[in-house]
């Protein structure tokens, strides 16, 4: 028999997409340089900490857990988080070395005195498009969204992905055109891959789970 998992994530789909729209739009009215310049402005000791530390869910080892967690709710889940954190993260090498080869980040964009840097934090000066913390974040917010099928759930790994995003701009790491571009890729690479495998006709042990037999433990009385 047929699962159809699509249809429940249609409106987290939409939701996902109107974030979208507004980064994309944000982009393009606000001048390259102009959203560093405020967002890396408005900055404290405790942000410093905040954004320092949730820019690391946007690191591929994040799939990881996230996979795994995958393996108990259906093989067929793991399976397209694990080609989708693969297929997110070839395309945005593509477009970083080969389309868009040594594009400048804020730190060679801007002059240095205008930026504040974050302690403890590597700043990288080139391959700036597009974010690839941001299209992990949003590859992998978008794929719990979709097996959890939890708008609550969704909606919260919706914001974890764009505090990722803000954080690149915070860090001086990246522009909002990256952020919004790693998202479009992060989205949308796992709802192809998440699509390609429903029209797909997969074995049925992809629908079957990994389920954890408990042990029982016996006492056994020995008589002296």
């Amino acid at each position: 028999m047929r699962i159809s998992l699509a249809q429940p994530n249609i409106s987290i789909a939409r939701l996902y997409l109107v974030i979208l729209l507004l980064l994309f739009t944000s982009a393009i009215l606000i001048d390259k340089g102009d959203d560093v310049l405020w967002i890396n402005g408005h900055h404290s000791p405790w942000l410093d900490l905040f954004f320092r530390t949730i820019t690391n869910l946007g690191d591929g080892a994040i799939f990881v857990p996230i996979i795994i967690l995958a393996l108990f709710i259906r093989f067929r889940y793991a399976i397209i988080g694990l080609i989708a954190s693969i297929a997110h993260g070839l395309i945005v090498s593509l477009f970083k070395h080969v389309f868009f080869p040594g594009m400048e980040r804020p730190k060679n964009f801007l002059h240095n005195d205008l930026l504040y840097f974050v302690p403890g934090v590597e700043v990288h000066g080139t391959n700036s498009f597009p974010s690839g913390h941001t299209a992990t974040a949003f590859c992998a917010a978008l794929f719990l969204a979709f097996i959890t099928r939890n708008k609550v759930i969704g909606t919260f790994t919706l914001l974890l992905a764009f505090l990722v995003g803000y954080s690149r701009i915070y860090l001086a790491q990246h522009f909002l055109v990256d952020v919004a571009a790693g998202a479009i890729i992060g989205c949308f690479t796992t709802y192809i891959v998440w699509q390609i495998m429903e029209l797909s006709n997969t074995p049925t042990w992809m629908n079957r789970r990994l389920t954890i037999s408990r042990l029982k433990v016996q006492r056994v009385r020995f008589k002296v």
